[in-house]
């Protein structure tokens, strides 16, 4: 039996562009995008900023998700649907993933 694997976005790492997940996804960090995943944990420190769709969810106190959210326990997503449904609010897919150490989140 294959174990789950797992994603860390860790604290000080900052993401700009959309993600998905097939499997565990924690992030530590900051997200600026819309995020798509089976499991989907946000830590004290992280962030989102974007929309999240994830079959299981958790936001541990001091998580912040600034975008819908919606989790779907039947959902079963693949790359290719999950970059279907999740655009940006200007309807583009986000291709460029940028990654800047210790980077906060603009207002």
């Amino acid at each position: 039996m294959a174990g789950n694997k797992l994603t860390v976005l860790s604290s000080g790492t900052f993401i700009r562009g959309d993600l998905y997940s097939q499997d565990v996804l924690v992030v530590e960090g900051g997200v600026e995008g819309n995020i798509v995943g089976n499991r989907v944990i946000i830590k004290n420190k992280g962030w989102v900023h974007g929309n999240l769709l994830a079959r299981s969810l958790c936001i541990e106190p001091g998580g912040v998700v600034d975008g819908a959210m919606k989790v779907h326990e039947q959902a079963v997503m693949t790359a290719g649907e999950g970059a279907a449904m999740e655009r940006l609010p200007e309807g583009q897919p986000q291709n460029l993933i940028e990654v800047q150490e210790g980077e906060e989140p603009r207002d």
